[in-house]
């Protein structure tokens, strides 16, 4: 059975505290990974399928992910292999529901059992909004393939946590939309 979720206004904006400070978020990222060797792995073997460019976003969104939950509190163990494979065969299952990439893919997204959908929500936003000021345009396709690697990750790690006993977190999920923010460009004010 997955956790109480963590609310969405709290991952967005732990989302752009990570991105905003990420020279200070930098250790801990580093050390979540560590802590997730498996997943890591994980992630690596998946990068051979995968465009130069989206090699270095998924590893980084899988520790941003590994962070939120290190900053929700409570407990975070290592996953073991067959978390892992027990999540990627999950995913696999239910990709025959949420596909293809069309129109209507958000929704059918939003609409199957996910653990910490919100976390994936604000994955689904990040990845496949279109891109503002200086963040790289990735291939929907690419983008697709990242997305489906952090489904599998927020999975394993929300079968890995708990909560500690002050996580006040939300019973049921509901999709909230928070536009991404505009970016300035270099040079405006």
């Amino acid at each position: 059975m997955s956790n109480a979720l963590i609310p969405r206004d709290v991952i967005h904006a732990w989302s752009e505290q990570i991105a905003e400070q990420i020279a200070d978020e930098q250790v801990s990222l580093q050390r979540v990974l560590r802590d997730q060797r498996r997943l890591t792995r994980f992630v690596q073997k998946n990068q051979e399928h995968m465009a130069p460019a989206t090699v270095g976003v998924s590893m980084y969104m899988t520790g941003v992910i590994a962070r939120m939950f290190d900053m929700a509190g409570g407990r975070l163990k290592s996953a073991t292999h067959a978390q892992v494979n027990e999540a990627a065969t999950k995913v696999q299952q239910l990709l025959g529901q949420v596909l293809p990439l069309d129109d209507g893919f958000a929704e059918r997204f939003r609409s199957v059992p996910r653990a910490q959908a919100h976390i994936l929500d604000e994955a689904y936003m990040a990845l496949m909004s279109e891109p503002e000021g200086e963040e790289e345009d990735l291939d929907r396709n690419e983008a697709l393939k990242v997305l489906m690697l952090m489904w599998v990750i927020t999975e394993v790690l929300d079968a890995n946590w708990k909560p500690g006993k002050d996580f006040e977190g939300e019973a049921s999920y509901t999709y909230v939309h928070i536009e991404p923010e505009q970016r300035e460009e270099a040079g405006e004010e």
